[in-house]
């Protein structure tokens, strides 16, 4: 007989729509790690533009900012830091996501 296993996607939404998901998960735990919205799209084969495009819309679906930003000056130095929301956004969704995984593996399907 095979052997099946569950798979899933999950995300958070509010009544506007979509907020986070894996994609963005990464997307923001690679702006707390690197302190760039641009290196952590580059680490994700994303361009800065589509990065950019989730993130407003992350905001604009939540109705609040999730990144502060900081323009570099002609030697560059910019960057980008999560908001306490966005920090509070990725321990939300590891807890949920450690959750049903905790679920799954608990579930016997043999």
């Amino acid at each position: 007989m095979v052997k099946l296993r569950p798979k899933y996607k999950f995300w958070l939404e509010t009544e506007e729509g979509y907020v986070f998901g894996e994609g963005t998960f990464e997307l923001l735990q690679g702006i707390r790690e690197k302190g760039s919205l641009k290196a952590s799209a580059q680490d994700l084969h994303m361009s800065y533009r589509h990065a950019w495009g989730i993130i407003k819309q992350m905001e604009e679906n939540l109705g609040q900012a999730v990144l502060i930003t900081h323009k570099g000056g002609k030697q560059g130095g910019g960057g980008s830091k999560l908001t306490p929301i966005a920090s509070r956004l990725l321990i939300t969704y590891l807890k949920y996501k450690n959750a049903l995984n905790q679920i799954i593996s608990d579930f016997d399907l043999t």
